[in-house]
């Protein structure tokens, strides 16, 4: 996924939730901040994936790069920078799988809520 297509990942995971009469409003402002990060810092493309697992929503960005992440704490005076404190925030859980030379993955879970 190139930048380009951000916008249509979102409409894409956004007409899938509806569709099930599921509330898209946080999974797409996480599925922006995780595809951001990736692209802002992991290279120049990312793979998503979602899947609905029960009740919760798994999103996966994988990026090119295979540098760690940290979470920088809302300071309040940023003017950027609050992406995974926003996953941190929303998720049930979230994390960082290395995917070797290949880079790594960053996924959460979101609870399912009805629209």
């Amino acid at each position: 996924m190139v930048r380009s297509t951000l916008r249509a990942a979102r409409h894409r995971l956004r007409d899938h939730l509806a569709a099930h009469g599921l509330d898209p409003d946080d999974a797409c402002l996480l599925l922006s901040e995780l595809v951001g990060n990736a692209l802002l810092h992991g290279g120049d493309s990312a793979a998503v994936v979602w899947e609905v697992r029960g009740d919760r929503l798994y999103i996966g960005v994988a990026d090119g790069s295979p540098a760690e992440l940290a979470l920088v704490p809302d300071g309040g005076e940023r003017d950027g920078g609050r992406g995974l404190f926003l996953v941190d925030l929303l998720a049930v859980e979230w994390g960082v799988r290395p995917l070797g030379e290949s880079g790594k993955e960053i996924w959460c879970e979101l609870a399912v809520k009805a629209a």
